[in-house]
């Protein structure tokens, strides 16, 4: 399960997923939606953002909703990408530079690492209209930065937005002759790949079976990745590469969508050797590859193995980043998740021994049974990682972003839960 994987954050719309306008009004429906809002959000986690990578200018490799940010282009004849020097001071109506735009760049992306996604992309926004008016609509600097803001984008969970965004970068390098010959076309070609693995998370699967349109998104998801790895493997020559790292990664969601877990533990320990060889055990990169490892073998049904892994995990991001970061409330949640399931198995191991006894039954009844199947240890600590993860994802990511309904709906039905 990926749920709320980085993340979340990459949902355009909250999912329907049961009514949860008015309180639930009996048991079983509660047992039946906790269920649910747990298996059907397996799914959500950011993989390998690159931006925690040293030594690039964004690189942020993904992904999770802001008041209306239109990328907009203005037609303006200034000098090319050549003569970008005679332009550096060069001021916009309201006497600003290009280095008031990289400061805006500098700034945005450290609200991007402080999981301030809302912030950076004013940032992302105001540092476009100064590269719109002082360098025109087609330059490389401009495609760029409407790259970092379609990457802000997917953080917050607007992935038409994200498109639409990439898309334009991508369309600006095309018309600068730039199509698969550079790296910066190759990173927002592989979050465009990002942006289609997104979607392809958001769809449920139906009666236990990948839908189509999975397979149509993740099948382009992959031609886009592949595409960038094809640039990655030519122009850089380091081995190993992070960007290649990162691409390893990508695949290895889109494994874990279509439920191929083998093929999805391969592409990440492919990726995560490389990036501990590049940035050390102890790096958010390497932990973000950890929870999706154990994405992985909790969707193989190795519930213990994956407890461990998330722990690792969240311990090095909870060191880096601090307790409130929206990154440290996916694992949270993952780990949530990963409680129920065990818990579950528990239960019904509980169920069928102490628990099936006449004397159980004569004294306790059916309601006894039924909470005996959502009670001990495991819940409790489920319920600890979901009061936590919501917690983050309400003060940080807001009341409308998808991670915190889907919480705020697994503490209602939980709340329901310990009524009876």
């Amino acid at each position: 399960a990926m749920a709320l994987q980085n993340h979340p954050a990459r949902q355009p719309e909250p999912r329907s997923c049961g009514s949860m306008a008015a309180p639930l009004r009996q048991r079983k429906t509660a047992l039946y939606l906790l269920a649910a809002i747990l298996m059907l959000s397996s799914v959500v986690f950011v993989r390998g953002q690159a931006h925690y990578q040293p030594g690039g200018y964004y690189r942020q490799e993904d992904f999770y909703e802001t008041d209306g940010y239109d990328v907009m282009y203005e037609t303006q004849h200034y000098p090319p990408p050549a003569q970008h020097h005679q332009v550096h001071k060069r001021q916009t109506r309201n006497h600003l530079t290009l280095d008031d735009a990289a400061a805006l760049s500098e700034k945005g992306m450290f609200l991007m690492r402080d999981g301030r996604y809302t912030d950076a992309m004013k940032c992302f926004d105001a540092m476009l209209r100064i590269h719109l008016q002082i360098l025109g609509d087609r330059h490389p600097v401009v495609a760029q930065t409407i790259d970092m803001m379609g990457c802000c984008f997917l953080r917050l969970g607007r992935h038409a937005d994200a498109e639409e965004a990439l898309e334009k970068s991508l369309e600006i390098y095309a018309l600068l002759g730039q199509t698969g010959r550079n790296v910066d076309w190759a990173m927002s070609m592989m979050h465009m790949g990002q942006a289609h693995e997104a979607e392809a998370e958001m769809l449920a699967p139906i009666e236990g079976k990948i839908p189509p349109e999975v397979n149509r998104l993740t099948d382009k998801a992959f031609e886009e990745f592949q595409q960038a790895l094809e640039v990655f493997n030519v122009l850089e020559r380091e081995d190993p590469d992070i960007d290649i790292a990162n691409i390893m990664h990508c695949m290895g969601n889109l494994h874990n969508i279509r439920h191929e877990y083998v093929a999805a533990l391969r592409r990440f320990k492919l990726a995560l050797a490389d990036k501990i060889t590049i940035l050390g055990e102890e790096s958010v990169s390497v932990a973000v590859t950890k929870n999706n490892i154990a994405n992985a073998l909790q969707g193989m049904n190795k519930i213990d193995e994956a407890i461990d892994v998330y722990k690792e995990a969240l311990h090095t991001m909870h060191r880096i980043l601090g307790p409130d970061h929206p990154e440290v409330a996916q694992v949270h949640w993952n780990l949530a998740l990963a409680y129920h399931e065990k818990g579950v198995q528990n239960a019904s191991k509980r169920a069928k021994s102490w628990a099936g006894h006449w004397l159980f039954r004569l004294f306790l009844g059916k309601r006894g049974v039924r909470r005996l199947a959502h009670e001990g240890s495991d819940f409790q600590k489920m319920d600890k990682h979901v009061r936590h993860a919501f917690g983050i994802f309400e003060s940080v990511l807001g009341e409308d972003h998808y991670s915190t309904q889907l919480a705020s709906q697994a503490l209602l039905a939980l709340e329901e839960l310990k009524k009876d």
